[in-house]
């Protein structure tokens, strides 16, 4: 296992800035090709005002509204959605589309395949092939864009009944990735073993830390922080305060998976190859 934050990868090849006079857009990517996950992660802050032609003809991508707000508009049907706090929306290689930001905004991007790490966009809009689309979403007759609320997800208790997830994203959708989005509440103390699965949780509210069983070491864990874990990894996560984090599995999940007496979840397909134990 191991733990990166924003703060210590701002201002190395991972940070990548886009300035347009007095718009401005920062993207840390805090999990990239390099790792292995079969999925690329980014933490995302960006200014009101842009409005950004976007095609992601060699990716999916999965976005999670954290604080803003924005208007997402499908270019081949002129359809919009409108998008803020909890909400997800994912795009596919066949999705031009166009994202106004009516706020200053903050959102969890999810990528795969997963991008390299240090990629600009082309003139397309676009990223550079990092590897293979999902099955489902390739091609002209592939899967389109959507968007869910925190209405629409899957919720499930886990943790022995202390803490909920949201899922947002299961196996049914096809991108290669699960996301949920669990809560805590102060004073959850769990011991979790994913020893089907390679897991990413990055914090984005509250305190707490995580200790890998194995070594004894300890992570402090507050909003910034990403902690990821593979099969090998037991480990005990413990919250301070009400906690709030995106977790994304690999490989998905069912939906409606709670945790077995060891702290995991039974298969539900191949593990990432780099992660084999």
């Amino acid at each position: 296992m191991f733990v990166r934050t924003v703060e210590e990868l701002s201002g190395t090849d991972k940070e990548v800035r886009w300035q347009d006079g007095e718009k401005w857009l920062k993207a840390v990517r805090l999990l990239s090709k390099a790792d292995g996950a079969g999925f690329s992660l980014a933490d995302v802050v960006l200014s009101a005002g842009w409005d950004i032609d976007v095609h992601y003809k060699n990716h999916v991508e999965a976005t999670l509204i954290v604080a803003g707000e924005a208007t997402v508009t499908e270019a081949a049907t002129g359809k919009s959605w409108e998008v803020g706090v909890g909400d997800v929306y994912v795009v596919g290689p066949k999705d031009k589309h166009h994202v106004a930001t009516k706020t200053d905004m903050h959102a969890v991007t999810i990528f795969n395949p997963a991008l390299v790490g240090n990629e600009m966009r082309d003139e397309d809009g676009s990223y550079a092939p990092s590897g293979e689309v999902p099955a489902a979403w390739a091609g002209e007759s592939g899967r389109s864009m959507f968007r869910k609320r925190l209405a629409d997800t899957r919720v499930v208790s886990i943790g022995g009944g202390v803490s909920k997830a949201y899922r947002y994203l299961t196996r049914a959708d096809e991108c290669g990735f699960t996301i949920s989005t669990p809560r805590s509440p102060s004073g959850m103390n769990s011991v979790l073993w994913y020893q089907n699965h390679v897991e990413a949780n990055y914090i984005l509210a509250g305190e707490g830390s995580v200790e890998d069983l194995t070594s004894g070491q300890k992570w402090g864990l507050t909003p910034g922080t990403m902690y990821f874990v593979g099969p090998k990894d037991r480990h005990r996560l413990s919250s301070s305060t009400d906690f709030y984090l995106i977790s994304v599995f690999n490989p998905p999940i069912v939906g409606g998976e709670t945790h077995d007496e060891l702290g995991g979840y039974p298969p539900t397909g191949p593990i990432p190859e780099a992660w084999i134990p």
